[in-house]
């Protein structure tokens, strides 16, 4: 399969993360939580499924059973993830949640430095601070507003 073009895919995805949050915050006026989360993961389950039948991927693809694992866990870790942030997203605005959770850039920043080894640049942890400086910003005027 031949690799998409870097700037599309993340335009792509920067327009669905970024509209996504409307999509569930309405969503989540007429259902709960953990509805919202069993219909998301339906849907997943029912594409990846639809993929996998038709040949282009292979779930036994002689994948080590250690990232295996790891992929589980990510899915339980997006499942807790999912339950907290549409909490949120039910019971605020989204225009606050959205910016406040920006701030992983820092945790993944970190963790990629220290775990992962990436170089620690200079112009990547700038732009961190200033995503971090914009989130205490936004989180002062959830505060200041009247």
């Amino acid at each position: 399969m031949k690799t998409p073009n870097i700037y599309l895919s993340l335009i792509i995805t920067v327009s669905i993360l970024g509209s996504l949050p409307i999509l569930e915050k309405i969503t989540l006026a007429k259902m709960n939580v953990t509805q919202m989360i069993f219909y998301r993961s339906l849907s997943q389950t029912i594409i990846l499924g639809i993929v996998v039948w038709f040949g282009t991927t292979s779930l036994s693809a002689g994948i080590p059973i250690k990232y295996t694992v790891y992929a589980l866990l990510q899915g339980v870790a997006i499942t807790v993830m999912l339950f907290f942030y549409l909490s949120a997203i039910k019971t605020t605005d989204v225009s606050f949640v959205n910016p406040v959770i920006a701030a992983s850039p820092l945790i993944t920043y970190t963790l990629a430095v220290v775990i992962l080894n990436e170089p620690l640049n200079f112009i990547r942890l700038s732009g961190v601070i200033l995503v971090v400086g914009g989130i205490i910003l936004i989180l002062y005027s959830k505060q200041a507003t009247p």
